[in-house]
């Protein structure tokens, strides 16, 4: 063992006290450097919530044991790679269930385009000895154009995602903005476009026919109008009334229509032959209460009746409806029906 003078251990002495002076400086200095770098983390906005601002607070309470304070910052970070696992999972799931989505709505779209191909099936009548079809409905080529059309819906679901977090961060009602953004009309016209469905109709004339687009349809006159809006209307019962999956189904079900007073604009012979055409066509009944009269009309319908308000005997200011066949070879036979009406819808062209 090495012996050390008086002065040796002196200087010895001031060597050790002058370093452990200087480390207590630099503790000092690093402790407050890391407590001012804890404040500053836990004054910005990004940490203000209670799972980032507790651990720092939890370290600031601690800087006074250098191994704490690492121990505390290794246990926060093991907690915040455990949670971003977590959240990777999580965002792969949401991932493929926004695919799933899209898919659904891809296939949705394509059903509608499907379906809107199918409704002027059966609108092709004769007209002057020759086949005219009535509504004829053209398409784009889905499978043609299915690329463009997926990438379409891709960019609509990302739209309306970004949208929608945007409403609920500034607690506003989303619910609304799904309710307009997602609808058939919507998502067909944003996937392919109603303007590149064409829709012609044939406008009807005393000495002649030729088809007219969609927009023209608007500037028929009141018989030709009328008429253009039955067509539409038989083909629409005749599609939704059919049912392909029906084997036993003969695939045109009959409908009734009761209309009050259809006559007051269409009743031209070369109008009313194509409704009731049509009609046929269709196997739609019609049902017509007109005060109009004339061989146009009467020649068109097997059964004619005259409805007549007839006072009650019994009942003072009561009144009650008597039927008279007029013409037809059907029996006299009258069901007692009840007519509920519970709502009316206008079609507008």
């Amino acid at each position: 063992m090495e012996r050390l003078s008086g002065e040796e251990l002196r200087r010895k002495k001031g060597m050790l006290v002058r370093d452990y002076n200087s480390c207590q400086e630099r503790r000092q200095g690093r402790k407050e450097q890391l407590a001012g770098l804890l404040n500053q983390m836990a004054r910005r906005e990004a940490f203000a919530e209670d799972f980032y601002r507790k651990p720092i607070e939890a370290m600031l309470s601690l800087l006074a044991d250098a191994g704490q304070v690492i121990r505390q910052l290794q246990t926060t970070l093991r907690s915040y790679e455990s949670l971003m696992e977590k959240i990777q999972v999580d965002i792969s799931v949401i991932e493929q269930e926004k695919e799933r989505i899209v898919e659904l709505l891809c296939e949705y779209a394509y059903e509608v385009h499907q379906n809107l191909g199918r409704m002027d099936q059966n609108s092709t009548i004769r007209i002057r000895d020759k086949t005219v079809k009535m509504l004829k409905i053209t398409l784009p080529d889905w499978e043609e154009n299915a690329p463009m059309y997926l990438r379409r819906i891709q960019d609509f679901m990302d739209e309306t995602t970004r949208r929608g977090i945007e409403l609920l961060e500034h607690n506003e009602n989303a619910q609304e903005y799904f309710g307009v953004r997602l609808t058939t009309k919507s998502l067909y016209d944003i996937t392919v476009g109603i303007e590149h469905v064409q829709i012609r109709l044939y406008k009807i004339e005393e000495q002649r026919e030729y088809p007219i687009t969609w927009s023209q349809v608007a500037r028929n006159s009141g018989g030709e109008g009328f008429l253009s809006a039955f067509i539409i209307l038989a083909s629409l019962l005749y599609y939704m009334r059919r049912d392909d999956t029906d084997l036993f189904a003969g695939h045109n079900e009959g409908k009734v229509l009761l209309m009050d007073n259809p006559f007051a604009q269409t009743n031209a012979a070369h109008l009313l032959k194509p409704l009731m055409d049509m009609a046929e066509k269709t196997n739609t009944q019609l049902i017509c209460l007109s005060g109009l009269g004339g061989e146009s009309i009467y020649s068109r319908f097997d059964n004619i009746y005259v409805l007549n308000l007839i006072a009650a005997g019994l009942s003072s200011g009561m009144q009650y409806l008597k039927a008279e066949h007029m013409r037809g070879s059907e029996a006299e036979t009258m069901l007692v029906s009840q007519i509920e009406v519970l709502g009316q819808q206008e079609l507008v062209f």
